[in-house]
């Protein structure tokens, strides 16, 4: 409950400056007992709740964040309270002249209390620690009167019994005897008056047995008034349920043929139609524009503003309204000169306490939508990536050694051997691994030329789309390029540059893995003819392992990629071990469904579809394999005049290569052919 936000109210004085701005001062709490028991200590303010504020002192109207008015340039505690001088910029000509003629004449600060207590002896609140959150000048105060009071912040009556409960100072009771009466005498004192003096008197037992009875008949009598308070509250509770249930369900009614109905249309539209956002939105344009402020709203709604409190993080706060601005921005062609993008900047610079500018903003939204993808990813991620300063490198390899010889094989006639005394010449013994045996020939590094592909996605938007038909559908924009890049990602690291891939053999991608499998012969195909009810079994698998040599003596090190239909026939296989068999173990790897002799099984969907002579599991050893990247999501859009329209491009350069060229590093699994 102190994580509630209080509002408090006072009025200020006007004065106008030499500059013709306004300037207004006055009181926000005074550390006096107000007329409803209340008490802001001065202390109160003086705990470090007044930083936050002091970094961007921006006073509001309405308490409405989009709407500055003015900055407070002294906010200051004295022995009186907290005190509060700001100045009205000139822009706000309206606001300045109600001011100005007296009209407006209030101010309320938002601050959230840290540390309270009530004394229930005096029935007094302390308020001993605040953090102040904002200020506002206000056109109808919540309390004409200007008398802070902790119980008309509260909702409902139970939410502020509760708050109670957390501030409640307990009270000493005073000491009783329940078995003897107590008299008060005494004798006179000079000054008349009587020093009270306590004595015991003894009960009979008809006294006790009296008292005893009137004791039952008061017990009675309460707690039959206890249990009717409880009912009429209980009853009163329902009729608020109730009453409250109701309107819910008709807010519910609304809103779902509303803006969220709306919405639910566009995305099963664009999700199981795949129809073009252009499409959607032309059709759609009236609804959306005239829904726009409504979806808003239910988005804004969802914000806390005590976030403001527990996160000062402004790149964490707004990471999802920056990146759907920034889609706006390339959108619509405006770029940050969208109303979107204005009201994100100055609330951004509320919660960062430093300017923040639009440039700050490029490398969050390039992150962001990287993430997501990555997200998306279940191959990528199994696969080292390594950062590019250029289009093309070069990586030098160091290939694997020969056998190290013994001293009489390392020697040949052209040098004096003084230990033998005869003309040796001693060469290098240190050969390739696939050099004969003495053949002195030395090691040779060999290169690897990596590079990468630009990977683009585009979509299109009418000229004419307005900036409020584009907000409702920002979500769906931003998740059709993540959900594009991933599966494209995909495709080409399994299949790249292949027939059996969308992306062909001219090179439009780079090689996937089924692609160097099949130029090194690294596959296997069973003989025989092609048949539909053809299964792929454990020991199928086992044998890309045990063809890879080496490479796959150690089954932790390799994985297997299956077909979805090689997945379903495992799942009767007695060798193969799913994940309820595996446990934990089967996380270690993103997307595994299983094992197969220790070796980890993984479904991707982008082989092709089942027949003749096509590819449907590969073995891969992992560490051979880099991903080249030369930078992060680009976002740009360019306006065709031909077309009238819009098209937005989101960009990225990666690539796929095996370090060791040739190596048996991946083994793939074909259909028998036709």
């Amino acid at each position: 409950m102190m994580d509630k936000i209080f509002l408090l109210e006072a009025s200020f004085k006007a004065i106008e400056d030499e500059d013709n701005s306004i300037k207004i001062e006055g009181y926000a709490s005074t550390n006096s007992v107000d007329r409803v028991g209340d008490v802001i200590t001065v202390e109160a303010w003086t705990k470090g709740g007044l930083n936050n504020y002091k970094k961007n002192p921006i006073i509001l109207f309405n308490h409405d964040y989009n709407n500055p008015i003015g900055k407070a340039t002294e906010v200051s505690v004295d022995e009186k309270g907290l005190k509060l001088t700001a100045k009205i910029s000139k822009s706000v000509k309206n606001i300045a002249a109600l001011i100005k003629d007296g009209v407006l004449g209030t101010f309320s600060v938002g601050f959230r209390v840290k540390d309270a207590k009530y004394d229930t002896l005096n029935d007094i609140y302390y308020i001993n620690d605040v953090e102040l959150y904002e200020v506002s000048v206000v056109s109808i105060p919540c309390n004409q009167d200007a008398v802070f009071s902790l119980a008309k912040s509260f909702n409902s009556e139970n939410e502020y019994k509760e708050f109670i409960k957390n501030i409640t100072v307990p009270v000493e009771p005073k000491a009783e005897n329940s078995v003897s009466a107590q008299y008060s005498a005494g004798e006179a004192t000079d000054k008349g008056e009587v020093s009270p003096v306590t004595k015991e008197k003894k009960m009979d037992k008809e006294q006790l047995e009296a008292m005893e009875a009137l004791a039952k008949e008061v017990a009675e009598k309460t707690a039959a008034t206890l249990l009717k308070q409880q009912a009429d509250e209980t009853a009163r509770l329902a009729d608020e349920k109730a009453k409250k249930d109701s309107e819910d369900e008709k807010i519910r009614i609304a809103v779902s043929s509303g803006a969220e109905k709306l919405i639910k249309d566009v995305e099963d539209r664009f999700r199981q139609k795949e129809e073009s956002l252009e499409s959607i939105v032309n059709e759609l344009k009236e609804d959306l524009a005239s829904k726009s402020e409504e979806i808003e709203k239910i988005r804004d709604s969802k914000r806390v503003f005590t976030d403001r409190g527990s996160n000062t993080d402004w790149k964490k706060v707004h990471e999802q309204d920056i990146v759907d601005t920034y889609v706006l921005g390339i959108a619509s062609g405006k770029g940050w000169n969208t109303n979107k993008a204005k009201n994100l900047i100055t609330k951004v610079n509320d919660l960062s306490g430093v300017e923040v500018s639009s440039a700050d903003f490029e490398q969050i939204v390039s992150t962001n939508i990287e993430r997501d993808i990555q997200l998306e990813l279940v191959l990528a991620p199994m696969f080292r990536e390594l950062p590019m300063t250029s289009a093309t490198m070069i990586l030098p390899i160091m290939p694997d050694s020969g056998y190290a010889q013994f001293g009489a094989g390392t020697l040949a006639a052209g040098t004096y051997d003084a230990l033998n005394g005869t003309q040796t010449a001693p060469k290098g013994n240190l050969d390739m691994r696939s050099a004969t045996y003495g053949d002195n020939a030395g090691i040779d590094l060999s290169e690897r030329v990596v590079s990468t592909k630009k990977l683009i996605s585009t979509s299109y938007l009418g000229n004419e789309t307005e900036e409020d038909a584009i907000l409702p559908i920002l979500p769906l924009i931003r998740e059709g390029m993540v959900r594009s890049h991933a599966r494209a990602v995909e495709h080409a690291i399994l299949l790249g540059n292949h027939a059996d891939g969308v992306y062909g053999t001219s090179n439009a991608s780079f090689s996937g893995l089924i692609a160097l499998a099949a130029a090194d012969g690294h596959k296997i195909q069973p003989s025989g003819t092609y048949a539909a009810t053809d299964v792929v079994t454990a020991a199928n698998l086992f044998a890309l392992r045990k063809n890879m040599g080496k490479y796959g003596i150690r089954p932790e090190d390799v994985v297997f990629i299956v077909s979805q239909d090689v997945y379903y026939n495992l799942l009767e296989d007695a060798e193969f071990q799913d994940v309820n068999l595996v446990g934990d173990l089967a996380t270690k790897v993103k997307g595994t469904v299983g094992k197969i002799y220790g070796t980890n099984v993984i479904v991707c969907d982008e082989f092709a579809t089942k027949a003749a002579s096509k590819y449907n599991a590969v073995a891969v050893w992992t560490r051979n394999y880099v991903i080249p990247r030369l930078r992060g999501i680009t976002l740009e859009s360019e306006y065709s005049v031909k077309d009238q329209r819009r098209v937005l491009v989101a960009s990225q350069r990666l690539g796929f290569i095996d370090i060791i060229d040739g190596a048996t590093t991946k083994y793939a699994l074909q259909n028998k052919a036709a």
